[in-house]
């Protein structure tokens, strides 16, 4: 039901762009460094593993579009929303759950506003629009750790990491990326939005609220992932 008003309120053109304009600052921006620090990790343990394997076997060459491969599939959407679950979709709930709790949701429907509209929305919004800048950040990251790592345990230089991307990598796993990327984020607001309304039981209640968000959050990104999984192989 939620999905469907925000469908609605969009449609009607019904967006606060100043409000829309604060929630993509305060949680896409600020989202950025964390984003890429945890990808940067995991490009740098992906290329140990593969960089040690492929070099062993002669196939040094592959290692760059392999990478690239695995990033674009699966980790960049996955992680990236994971990491976004943990961090934007806890800021939400407590937020909301804060307001909840406090009463200045009723407050704002006694002054005929929408809560939805004025809350859900902004955010929704926010995080679909910057997910997949968040998302172009931190695969940078983690595709530039992993030819650090490349080249510090195997010696392959630059050239030769990228060698094989333009044979591999299509157009189609960028494609896959990016709808997967704006699936989950829009999820993680939404998740985050309902379970803020839904906050009872005054401190304590908002951070049962705020646990709940962030699990169900990151078992509905695996679950999103699965499904969608026949569209990274749709050329």
């Amino acid at each position: 039901m939620l999905v469907a008003k925000m469908f609605r309120l969009i449609v009607r053109g019904r967006v606060n762009y100043r409000l829309l304009v604060i929630q993509m600052a305060q949680l896409g921006v600020n989202s950025i460094p964390i984003s890429c620090l945890v990808m940067a990790f995991v490009g740098a343990s992906l290329t140990y593993i593969l960089a040690g394997e492929f070099v062993k076997r002669g196939a040094g060459w592959a290692v760059g579009a392999m990478l690239l491969l695995v990033l674009l599939r699966e980790m960049i959407p996955v992680l990236t929303s994971v990491v976004m679950a943990g961090f934007v979709g806890a800021s939400i709930t407590s937020e909301i759950g804060s307001m909840e709790i406090t009463e200045q949701i009723d407050a704002l429907k006694a002054l005929s506003t929408d809560p939805d509209w004025y809350l859900t929305l902004p955010r929704m919004l926010g995080v679909v629009l910057m997910m997949p800048i968040i998302g172009a950040f931190a695969g940078y990251a983690a595709f530039f750790s992993g030819y650090l790592m490349a080249h510090t345990r195997t010696g392959l230089n630059y050239p030769l990491f990228m060698f094989a991307v333009p044979k591999f990598v299509e157009f189609s796993d960028y494609r896959a990326c990016l709808i997967k990327l704006v699936i989950f984020g829009a999820t993680v607001a939404l998740v985050g939005c309902y379970y803020g309304f839904n906050t009872k039981g005054g401190a304590a209640g908002v951070g049962r609220a705020v646990t709940a968000s962030v699990v169900t959050s990151i078992v509905l990104i695996f679950a999103l992932d699965l499904i969608l999984m026949p569209v990274q192989f749709t050329k």
